[in-house]
């Protein structure tokens, strides 16, 4: 191309530019088209990162707030048994205590053993494995104490088996929590 087709081709753009500008509705969507182009390299782009930034704070404070919510809910259930849990209680006194428990009942107690503790998050597991004897009723009654005395008892397992007549064996393996 030479340089007489580029300077006519240019003032032939320049010619209709000018003829839109003077139609109002052209000119209007030009206007228009400019402002929006402007607003958006002006406002949205530098803000855009700012929402983005606030968003991203928005969520993390959102957890925290679940997050407090949550500790709030496991302190109040905490408060609720927190008199049933033994602080600084070894494995010996909790023996003593399920001894204590197997003599308000008629029962005959054959085997009484220690099993290694575990840990449980912050706290001691005491394991014992019990085995007593006695009448359905007794041996019914006995667990019943264990699920409602008034310390923090678990039974991870019980295997109840007739003894003879009216005599029934149960063997109990018994979690205790301490502090």
């Amino acid at each position: 191309m030479n340089t007489a087709e580029n300077q006519e081709r240019r003032a032939d753009w320049k010619s209709d530019l000018l003829r839109r500008l003077h139609d109002p509705l052209q000119l209007r969507l030009g206007a228009t088209a400019i402002l929006l182009a402007v607003a958006y390299g002006a406002v949205y782009v530098p803000l855009s990162a700012q929402v983005a930034e606030t968003s991203q704070k928005l969520e993390q404070d959102r957890r925290r707030l679940a997050l407090a919510g949550s500790i709030e809910q496991l302190e109040k259930q905490y408060r609720r048994f927190r008199e049933r849990i033994p602080q600084h209680v070894d494995s010996e006194e909790w023996v003593q205590y399920l001894l204590d428990g197997i003599r308000q009942f008629p029962l005959v107690m054959t085997t009484l053993d220690r099993r290694p503790p575990r840990r449980a998050g912050p706290y001691q597991v005491v394991v014992l494995h019990v085995e007593v004897r006695g009448t359905y009723f007794d041996l019914d009654a006995f667990v019943r104490w264990l699920e409602s005395n008034q310390r923090l008892l678990h039974v991870d397992s019980m295997k109840l088996s007739p003894s003879g007549g009216d005599v029934m064996t149960l063997n109990l393996v018994v979690s205790g929590l301490t502090g």
